[in-house]
């Protein structure tokens, strides 16, 4: 028995060290080419149901870059809003929007 354990050790071990042995991974490494991996792209339709064209500026284009800076609107923060009516009627007392609650 001791034997037969003895010859299934040193065949285990003989077929470890072949796998391990066999793998060279300074050749893989230097095999590989990125530019061999080919991308596949698959491009989305969605269908909104209405043709968004009707709705966009003649010549449209999305990835252009705006020429005048002054014609982009945006909202400023230091622009006051008031409101026409009292908001403290329609907030809990000691309500502080800068106080944040857990």
């Amino acid at each position: 028995m001791k034997n037969y354990n003895l010859k299934l050790t040193i065949i285990i071990g003989l077929l470890a060290a072949n796998t391990a042995l066999a793998i060279d991974p300074v050749k893989e490494a230097s095999d590989f080419d990125v530019n061999s991996i080919r991308e596949i792209e698959n491009e989305i339709e969605i269908d909104l149901g209405f043709d968004t064209a009707d709705y966009l500026p003649e010549n449209f284009d999305p990835y252009a870059y705006p020429t005048n800076v002054e014609g982009i609107n945006f909202i400023d923060p230091k622009d006051d809003f008031e409101v026409d009516f009292d908001t403290k009627k329609y907030l809990p007392e000691g309500f502080d929007p800068y106080k944040r609650n857990r």
